[in-house]
C-alpha cells in the first residue's frame, strides 16, 4: 500500500477554518449516522420505508458535506464513495449589493429577516422523518412527534440535520424560494421576549443594504 498523495497540491490547505469546518462535518456525519442507525434498526414493515429514506437522504447529506470538507482541508478524500442520484431541480441565485452604500453613516444595528418556501409533497414522510430526529435527540427535542409543525420544528433542531434551511433535503418537502434581506435597523428587538411587537418580523424602518434570493425550478 502506498501512502495517498493529495490531488490539490496548488491549493492552500491545513488552515485554521478548514480544520474547523472539516470538524463540523465530522460531527454531523456521526450524528446523521446514528439517527439513520435508529431508523433501520426501528422499522419492522413497509410502511417504515418513508423513515428509513429519509434518514438516508440526511445521511447522504452529511457524507457529501464530510468529504468536501475533508477534500478541502488536506486534499485527501475519505474512505468511502459518494453517490449523486440525479435530480430534477436546480437553483438560481441572485444577489443585490444596489442598496445604498450608507456612506458616512454610522450603522449600529442590521435586522436579517429571511423566508424559505417548501412545498410538502409527502406529509406522512415528513411527520415519519421528525420523529426519526426526535428519537435522535431526546435530550433536546419533545415527543412524540404527531403532526407537521412538530416534525418540521424536530427537524430544524435535531443535532447534524442542518436547521431551517435544510428542510428541503427531506423526503416529502420540496424547496420552491428562498429570500433574505439585511436591513440598517436601530429598533433592535429587546432581550426580553415578552416584550416584542406582535409582528417581531416586520422591521418599520430601515434601508436595505443586501439582498440575496435563490429559486428552485424544473
Amino acid at each position: 500500500m502506498t501512502d495517498e498523495q493529495p490531488e490539490n497540491p496548488g491549493q492552500d490547505r491545513w488552515t485554521d477554518e478548514a480544520k474547523d469546518e472539516f470538524v463540523r462535518a465530522a460531527e454531523a456525519l456521526s450524528s446523521a449516522l446514528r439517527t439513520h442507525a435508529v431508523a433501520v434498526a426501528a422499522a419492522g414493515s413497509d410502511a417504515d420505508v418513508p423513515t428509513i429514506t429519509a434518514a438516508k437522504e440526511a445521511l447522504a447529506a452529511a457524507l457529501e458535506a464530510y468529504d468536501e470538507a475533508q477534500y478541502d482541508y488536506s486534499g485527501t478524500f475519505p474512505p468511502f464513495a459518494i453517490i449523486e442520484e440525479d435530480g430534477d431541480e436546480e437553483a438560481t441565485h441572485d444577489h443585490d449589493h444596489d442598496g445604498s452604500p450608507l456612506t458616512g453613516q454610522r450603522v449600529t444595528g442590521v435586522t436579517v429577516l429571511q423566508r424559505m418556501d417548501y412545498r410538502i409533497t409527502d406529509p406522512q414522510a415528513v411527520v415519519a422523518a421528525g420523529s426519526v430526529a426526535q428519537k435522535a435527540s431526546p435530550d433536546e427535542i419533545d415527543g412524540p412527534v404527531t403532526d407537521l409543525g412538530e416534525a418540521l420544528y424536530a427537524l430544524a433542531h435535531s443535532n447534524g440535520l442542518g436547521g431551517w434551511s435544510a428542510l428541503g433535503e427531506t423526503a416529502g418537502i420540496v424547496p420552491v424560494a428562498q429570500v433574505t434581506l439585511a436591513v440598517a435597523n436601530e429598533g433592535l428587538l429587546p432581550t426580553d421576549p415578552d416584550e416584542w411587537p406582535e409582528d417581531s418580523l416586520s422591521v418599520e424602518e430601515g434601508e436595505l443594504i443586501f439582498q440575496e434570493g435563490t429559486t428552485w425550478v424544473e
